[in-house]
C-alpha cells in the first residue's frame, strides 16, 4: 500500500486529507462523486485491492474506535461503540490479580481521554465507563476513586507543562570528559534547587586559533607535484617544467639551469628573484601525471628555453 500511495501522490490523485491505519483509511473529499472516483482509483491500483466505502451520516463517521463529528468548521472526536457492543471486559469476580483490574480501568480512562476532543465528551465517556464497570460488578468506590485519581494526574501534568521553563544553556570551554561529567552533575543539583533546567554546552577552540603562523610564507612554498611555466619579464623567453618537490626548491635550482644561463648571457643578470615569474599550469596527482602534462604543455606552448621537447618516460604511456 505504501508504494501505491506514493505513486498516487506523485500523480496528484490523493485527496488533500488522507490517512491510513493498516487497511482502514480516512479521507476528506468534496462530494460523493469525487469519493466514488477515488474509490475506483484505489481499487484499480492493484488486482488484490478491494476497498469498500462508508460515507458520513449526519456529519458523523466512525473510524477505528472513535467517531469524528463535523461541528461547523471544526471536527470533534469521541469514543465510538458499535450497537452490538456488549461491554464484555474483565469481570471483577474473575480469578485475576486486582492490579490488572485496576489497570483495566485506568487503560479505558486513558483511551477515553486521548480520543475525546473536549472535556464534556470525556466526562460523558466517564459516565459510560462507570455504567459498564458497574455491570461487571466493580465496586462503585473503586471506579470513582480511579476516575478521580486519573483526572487529578492529568491536571498535574497540564500544570507541569505550563510551568516548565525553557532550558537555560550555559556555554563552557571543554577541558576533558571527566571535568564535563562533573559540571553536568553540579548543574543538575543546582537546577533542582532553583527549579530550572540548566544544560551545559561545551565548546572547543579550533586548532587554527591556537597555532598561528608567525611568519607569512610565499604562496609557492607549499605547492608540490605541479607542472609550471617560467616567463622572462625582460623578453619573450619561456620554459615549461615539472617538479614533485616544493616548487620554491626547483625555482632556486633554476638559477643554475638554462633559465639562469639565459639571464646571465642575454640580460647580464645574476641572483635575481625569480618567484614572480613562475606560474603553475597544472596541479598533478603524481609523477606520471607530471610527466604527461609536461609533455603536452611543451608541445602546445613550444617554450624557447626547453632543450628537450617531450618526456621519454611519458611516451611509454601515451
Amino acid at each position: 500500500m505504501c508504494s501505491i500511495e506514493e505513486k498516487l501522490e506523485r500523480e496528484n490523485k490523493l485527496p488533500y486529507f488522507y490517512r491510513r491505519y493498516v487497511d482502514d483509511t480516512l479521507a476528506a473529499v468534496q462530494d460523493i462523486p469525487t469519493a466514488t472516483a477515488f474509490l475506483a482509483t484505489l481499487n484499480k491500483a492493484h488486482p488484490s485491492i478491494n476497498f469498500t466505502m462508508e460515507v458520513a451520516i449526519n456529519d458523523k463517521l466512525p473510524f477505528i474506535g472513535m467517531e469524528p463529528m463535523k461541528m461547523g468548521s471544526k471536527v470533534r472526536t469521541c469514543i465510538y461503540r458499535k450497537t452490538t457492543d456488549k461491554g464484555l471486559l474483565l469481570h471483577y469476580q474473575s480469578h485475576v490479580d486486582n492490579r490488572y483490574k485496576r489497570s483495566l480501568l485506568t487503560t479505558m480512562l486513558n483511551r477515553a481521554h486521548r480520543l475525546s476532543s473536549s472535556s464534556d465528551l470525556f466526562a460523558a465517556e466517564c459516565d459510560n465507563l462507570k455504567e459498564i464497570f458497574l455491570k461487571l460488578k466493580y465496586p462503585e468506590r473503586l471506579i470513582n476513586c480511579t476516575i478521580t485519581r486519573f483526572i487529578e494526574s492529568q491536571d498535574r501534568e497540564q500544570a507541569l507543562d505550563i510551568q516548565v521553563n525553557k532550558p537555560i544553556r550555559i556555554i563552557l570551554p571543554f577541558k576533558d570528559q571527566r571535568s564535563a561529567d562533573l559540571v553536568r552533575r553540579q548543574l543538575s543539583d543546582l537546577a533542582k534547587k532553583i527549579n530550572s533546567d540548566l544544560r551545559p554546552v561545551f565548546t572547543s577552540k579550533k586548532i587554527a586559533e591556537e597555532i598561528k603562523v608567525t611568519e607569512p610564507k610565499p604562496p609557492l612554498v607549499n605547492e608540490q607535484c605541479v607542472v609550471y611555466e617560467y616567463k622572462c619579464d625582460l623578453c619573450d623567453a619561456d620554459y615549461v617544467g615539472y617538479t614533485c618537490r616544493h616548487l620554491f626548491q626547483r625555482i632556486n635550482e633554476h638559477k643554475h639551469s638554462v633559465i639562469g644561463k639565459h639571464l646571465r648571457d642575454v640580460h647580464n643578470l645574476r641572483n635575481k628573484d625569480l618567484r614572480d615569474q613562475f606560474t603553475i599550469l597544472k596541479k598533478c596527482r603524481g609523477k606520471l601525471d607530471c610527466l604527461i602534462y609536461e609533455m603536452l604543455f611543451i608541445k602546445n606552448k613550444k617554450p624557447t628555453l626547453n632543450i628537450q621537447s617531450d618526456s621519454i618516460k611519458a611516451k611509454l604511456f601515451i
